[in-house]
């Protein structure tokens, strides 16, 4: 009896042996290498902004890098296609590191906001990937396992990566930041061409939807617009813009025969539609938190870049234990944990809302710490139903 149900449900040590125990390791890397540059980057962006001035392109480093990881994780599949599962996930890890030393290398706001464009390309077609290769590579009784640990690298993440960016600002050095996570980059390239398995490619690049990439991309840069004006109306305008170019990037999507997105995605009665508009919803939550906390931090409650990089990354430490405790859940014990993690985010975002200014700063990190609990216990379970 015991025999047979290990062999139903699988171990967590299956997936450190063996071939297997190759691809978690490459999946881990890869996701790590994404990760920890979010902490790092959210931890610097007020040093750099000191040094190099542009303040007003602050929330552009984060939005174009937002921009190239839609553009990047929507033409994964495609890539695939085109490359083979090797040839994309190599150039994924390639773009995203020499994203990263262009970075390391910028002498100006705008310079170092196209870098970050870079980045985002590389690191959305890096994580998408790895999620991708997850339904190739793992057996079904194992995926929830593999979903979770790839949670648990920003665990990971948030030990390492404030610590790196925090040293590096304090000493007033913040390119080394990024030209420290050079050399992890060049390792993942390497692993990753010593050990994805070559799949069969058609070598063309003619099938990426570039025109409904172009609609989400450029739906993003118009919203990002909204920082660079101070006229409420021109702002709404350019809401409005944003709108449309969304609901026509989805509609076309939704028509064409190679969709980037699932035909119901849209729909919020259908599962996919409703699981999809919740990680959206909360989405939006995370980016302000991870964008704008280091900012309000350091210049409204006057912690060092090192201690306000780890407040902010305790978030991210509570979704890894959620994210742990959920992994093997199924059925109504799933769907119980997603609506516990939905009624977390709200309570967190709306603390938030009311601590952000006043402070002080021991019941920001509570609420945070509640948000995080939130999205670990929704986050996973809701990607196994879409």
């Amino acid at each position: 009896m015991n025999d047979q149900s290990t062999n139903e449900t699988g171990s967590w040590r299956d997936i450190f042996r063996g071939r297997l125990g190759l691809y978690t390791l490459l999946l881990n890397l890869g996701t790590g290498l994404f990760a920890i540059n979010q902490f790092v980057v959210s931890t610097i962006m007020p040093t750099v902004v000191g040094d190099l001035g542009g303040v007003r392109y602050y929330a552009w480093a984060f939005a174009l890098f937002a921009v190239g990881a839609i553009i990047g994780a929507a033409s994964s599949g495609p890539a695939r296609d085109a490359f083979g599962d090797r040839g994309a996930f190599v150039g994924a890890a390639a773009c995203l590191t020499v994203g990263l030393a262009g970075a390391a290398l910028a002498n100006d706001m705008l310079v170092l906001v196209g870098w970050r464009l870079i980045q985002g390309l590389g690191g959305g077609a890096l994580a998408s990937q790895a999620y991708g290769l997850i339904a190739a590579m793992y057996p079904e009784n194992q995926r929830g396992r593999i979903l979770s640990l790839l949670s648990s690298v920003w665990g990971v993440a948030t030990l390492l990566g404030p610590g790196f960016g925090g040293i590096f600002a304090q000493l007033g050095y913040w390119r080394g930041a990024f030209g420290g996570l050079v050399p992890l980059g060049l390792i993942t390239i390497w692993l990753a061409w010593r050990f994805v398995p070559v799949s069969q490619a058609h070598g063309k690049l003619s099938q990426l939807p570039y025109v409904r990439l172009a609609l989400l991309a450029f739906s993003v840069l118009v919203l990002s617009l909204t920082s660079q004006v101070d006229a409420v109306w021109l702002r709404g305008v350019f809401i409005a813009a944003s709108f449309i170019l969304a609901v026509t990037a989805f509609r076309r999507d939704a028509r064409a025969e190679r969709s980037m997105f699932p035909r119901q995605v849209t729909s919020i009665m259908t599962e996919i539609g409703a699981a999809y508009w919740m990680m959206l919803l909360f989405s939006i939550v995370v980016t302000f938190q991870n964008v704008y906390a280091p900012l309000y931090l350091q210049r409204l409650h006057g912690t060092s870049p090192l201690y306000a990089g780890y407040l902010c990354a305790i978030p991210s430490f509570t979704w890894t234990i959620t994210a742990i405790l959920v992994a093997t859940l199924q059925g109504t014990k799933q769907t119980i944990a997603i609506s516990a993690g939905v009624a977390l985010i709200f309570l967190g975002a709306l603390g938030l809302a009311f601590t952000v200014v006043p402070g002080p700063v021991w019941l920001i990190t509570i609420f945070m710490s509640i948000l995080g609990l939130g999205v670990g216990a929704m986050n996973n379970p809701t990607i196994q139903r879409a």
